[in-house]
């Protein structure tokens, strides 16, 4: 991907969590004048495909119809809750296979990249830590596959009257994933008029403090550079704690500028993240605000 997104994709379904996601992704293609694309994955379920006639075409089936009802209520909804119009209008789009659609986050995942410099804005559920392990949700599979950023919200932070972003919290490392999350922060903090906050987390051990210390210095240097430019300023904070995660989750929460968490990922293979989760996933699922995870 290039430094410039083009392109916000946002997975609809008519749910609440889509709603959610529309409303953040549109102000998000408002702020980096992208163009915005809904887009419904439409499955068809194997029992259904079976119960078709062999002398009857598919996509004259009656629950094929029905399905094509929902994915236009699913796109009426979205359009709804987008506040304010946008030029060009968003682009409609349907997925479908001539069968049916095993798995739906893979068939978002490969649409997305067949698309030039695109980012991903989809809607979220709170799985239990059981629900996540033997399930898994599309959200946690995307962000796994994907090539490009994903920006991830539930419903509860993207409130109807937030259209804005006041502040982004940076996890930085030093590594290249925090470059290239450093890198897409910078665009977006100069597109939304926001400061930066950067964000060290340190093991809470008084041995390592002085060493610690020095990296941090280090770290925030290499920060600054990749981001850029912010006239709205960069801060610095050095996090301790053993949880990276909830440090800065935490620090999320105590922020009251409709913060946006941007942070790069390390990949881990699937079953891995299933087995011990990873810093991004774990504060995808607690943070109060929408997340954006670069790979």
């Amino acid at each position: 991907m290039s430094e410039r997104v083009s392109l916000v994709i946002v997975p609809v379904d008519g749910s609440s969590t889509a709603a959610a996601a529309t409303r953040h992704g549109a102000m998000l293609a408002r702020l980096l004048g992208a163009r915005l694309q809904l887009l419904h994955v439409m499955p068809l379920n194997p029992a259904e495909l079976s119960d078709v006639p062999a002398n009857r075409r598919i996509d004259a089936d009656h629950d094929r119809a029905q399905r094509l009802e929902r994915a236009r209520r699913a796109f009426d909804r979205a359009r709804e809750v987008i506040a304010t119009p946008l030029d060009p209008s968003p682009e409609e789009v349907t997925l479908e296979d001539a069968t049916f659609v095993r798995h739906p986050a893979r068939a978002i995942v490969a649409h997305a990249r067949s698309q030039r410099d695109c980012l991903l804005v989809i809607g979220a559920r709170h799985l239990s830590e059981m629900g996540k392990f033997v399930e898994g949700s599309v959200s946690n599979e995307v962000v796994h596959r994907a090539n490009f950023p994903v920006t991830v919200v539930h419903a509860e932070s993207a409130p109807e009257e937030v259209q804005r972003i006041g502040r982004i919290l940076l996890p930085v490392d030093g590594s290249r994933h925090s470059d290239k999350a450093a890198t897409f922060a910078g665009e977006l903090a100069r597109s939304a008029g926001a400061g930066v906050e950067l964000l060290f987390c340190r093991p809470a051990t008084p041995a390592v403090a002085e060493d610690a210390d020095g990296e941090a210095e280090r770290i925030f240097r290499r920060a600054r550079q990749v981001l850029g430019e912010v006239p709205e300023g960069v801060a610095e904070r050095v996090l301790s704690g053993t949880h990276y995660a909830e440090a800065i989750v935490d620090q999320a929460r105590h922020s009251t500028d409709y913060p946006l968490i941007i942070m790069g990922r390390r990949g881990l293979s699937t079953w891995r993240e299933r087995l011990l989760g990873g810093v991004s996933h774990r504060v995808i699922d607690l943070a109060p605000c929408p997340v954006t995870v670069v790979v």
